[in-house]
């Protein structure tokens, strides 16, 4: 009879003691699900300028043109282009600009190694290009704009010092597209031509350095 009454009673002392822990485990499972944080995430929606799906390009630059052995000049002009694809372009450039004396011309004391119309620079090409790294620029939260760098290179001619010169021309460009159908370039570009002023014919590296402003249609 004291063995039965033992075991009701240590029965009874594990149920008081177990309910209690019980409740208290559950409790702090309500309260775990209760604090847990869930983020509200808001997509961000941009305004991003995109190339018109018309491929035609027509851009006016402005830069400078540095002759070797001459001084920097100004120069202008303007392309025209097709962009073939999302990765190539062509484009065909007309260019103008003019030289000033020579080194050699200022110390000789007036000496003129070449006349006032073979001073003037006018020069055409046609380019293939490749957009290498294409990117964005954030202007604000909400605005942002496409960029690429891209390379190109072609051959041409170009007409200084009374005759017209085969010209192989390689550039590197960093293009901002501002608004659909309008976009601006920055571009480093050298003309190798050969020279023959200074009685020895050599070829020239003429660096360009040029901002133009391109339109799509």
């Amino acid at each position: 009879m004291e063995i039965r009454f033992r075991s009701i009673f240590l029965a009874v002392a594990f149920l008081v003691a177990y309910m209690p822990l019980t409740e208290v485990e559950a409790q702090s499972d309500e309260d775990e699900q209760t604090n847990l944080i869930e983020p509200q995430i808001e997509r961000t929606e941009f305004d991003e300028s995109l190339i018109e799906s018309d491929d035609f390009e027509i851009s006016f630059y402005t830069g400078y043109l540095a002759i070797e052995n001459f001084d920097t000049n100004f120069v202008t002009g303007a392309r025209f282009g097709y962009h073939v694809s999302e990765d190539f372009f062509v484009q065909a450039s007309l260019g103008f600009s003019e030289v000033g004396e020579t080194s050699y011309e200022r110390l000789s004391g007036g000496a003129r190694l070449l006349s006032a119309s073979e001073r003037e620079i006018e020069y055409y090409l046609v380019t293939l290009g490749f957009n290498l790294f294409p990117g964005e620029a954030f202007a604000t939260d909400s605005t942002t704009f496409n960029t690429v760098f891209y390379l190109s290179a072609g051959v041409g001619t170009t007409t200084f010092a009374g005759d017209d010169r085969f010209t192989i021309a390689y550039a590197v460009g960093h293009r901002t597209l501002f608004a659909d159908g309008f976009s601006l370039d920055i571009e480093m570009r050298d003309l190798i031509f050969d020279l023959d002023i200074f009685g020895t014919e050599e070829s020239t590296n003429n660096l360009e350095f040029t901002v133009s402003l391109n339109l799509y249609f």
